[in-house]
């Protein structure tokens, strides 16, 4: 009698086994068909282009936005967006910033918080799960065109990284400001000054921007 009970419950146990087995065999097949079928659709030459695709797209969207008028925030900008392959969007002030009277022009508007007329964007910050923002210093507090993209922009904004660049003031300052203009905390923040763009610097920079870009992941 106990033998019979104890074939019974093996072969009971080897029933449960073998169904979860097949589930398993099933599922397996499932995403082989569902990659197969994309593949196919999508055009790519091999499952391996597919994976990269399909990993490419579960990525988080990162938009860099920034604002330069020597050129120095700019290099900050790409160098980030290299490393986090994110896209782009320049501010372009309508007012000329150029020269002498451009940048006394650009502190003071600055200074008194005064929003600039930029060109039309061409990126929708709703569209990324992250909108990294860079600014210059100016009279201690962020460009005109960067103060104008917040406000117009900061009910789109899900997540945001910020930065700054200047000859040598430290970005607490600045960094809290944005963060309050937006109503919102950054995911991570960092200040480049004027030394760390210098060549002799470059490792210190490359470190610094890895720092950064690591923290936006």
């Amino acid at each position: 009698m106990k033998v019979n009970v104890r074939l019974r419950l093996y072969g009971a146990e080897m029933i449960k086994h073998k169904e979860i087995c097949m589930k398993l065999v099933k599922q397996y097949f499932t995403a082989v068909a569902v990659l197969f079928l994309f593949v196919c659709a999508a055009g790519f030459s091999s499952a391996a282009d597919a994976a990269k695709a399909m990993e490419k797209k579960d990525m988080k969207k990162i938009l860099v936005v920034y604002y330069s008028r020597t050129g120095n925030t700019e290099k900050v900008a790409k160098d980030i967006a290299k490393v986090l392959n994110a896209d782009l969007e320049k501010l372009i002030d309508k007012k000329d910033r150029s020269g002498v009277t451009g940048y006394l022009g650009g502190g003071k508007d600055a200074a008194a918080g005064n929003l600039a007329e930029i060109e039309p964007l061409k990126k929708d910050p709703s569209k990324y799960d992250l909108v990294i923002i860079g600014t210059p210093i100016w009279a201690w507090t962020m460009s005109p065109a960067v103060r104008t993209y917040i406000t117009r922009n900061k009910d789109n904004l899900k997540q945001i990284a910020l930065f700054t660049t200047a000859g040598g003031t430290g970005p607490d300052k600045i960094i809290k400001k944005m963060e309050e203009l937006a109503g919102k905390k950054a995911v991570t923040s960092a200040g480049f000054v004027e030394d760390d763009l210098e060549d002799e610097s470059k490792a210190s920079y490359s470190a610094k921007v890895k720092t950064f870009t690591d923290k936006c992941n």
